[in-house]
């Protein structure tokens, strides 16, 4: 039996999960777009940044991480390893930043336009698809889709 739990990481985490994240990014975005260890240093060293994370133990094995200001949350990337995937953790992750959030907070986020599965999963928690962005994604280039959720 897997000894998972989710919770929010605190600031004083955040350095140290930046090699951890960025391992989970590389598994889980294997065709290409997965950010850098570079990416997440400079992520997690700007403000107003919050992970929601997932550990068996004391490995990690997932994260979501988001920038929010003020009303409104930018969720600016969510993996989970591999080997916990399909299992529902994304899904209590996403969901443990919301509960998190204040009444009236706006949450936007951009997924691949054929990530269907992720579509679902988001479609799923309450998101709404709102628009397109045109080639916003490379390795493939790729249309995203943004998504909105009012909490």
């Amino acid at each position: 039996m897997q000894n998972l739990r989710v919770q929010m990481a605190t600031e004083a985490e955040l350095i140290p999960l930046v090699k951890a994240c960025a391992r989970i990014a590389t598994r889980a975005y294997s065709s290409g777009t997965g950010w850098t260890l570079k990416d997440f240093q400079a992520d997690m060293g700007a403000a107003h940044r919050v992970y929601t994370v997932i550990y068996n133990g004391n490995q990690l094995v997932g994260y979501v991480g988001a920038v929010k200001v003020l009303d409104q949350v930018d969720i600016t990337g969510v993996a989970v390893d591999p080997a916990y995937q399909r299992k529902g953790w994304a899904f209590k992750m996403i969901s443990r930043l919301i509960t998190s959030l204040e009444a009236n907070t706006q949450v936007f986020l951009e997924v691949r336009k054929s990530n269907l599965a992720a579509r679902h999963l988001y479609q799923r928690i309450g998101f709404t698809a709102i628009n397109v962005r045109k080639a916003y994604y490379t390795h493939p280039d790729e249309d995203a889709i943004l998504m909105k959720l009012s909490v």
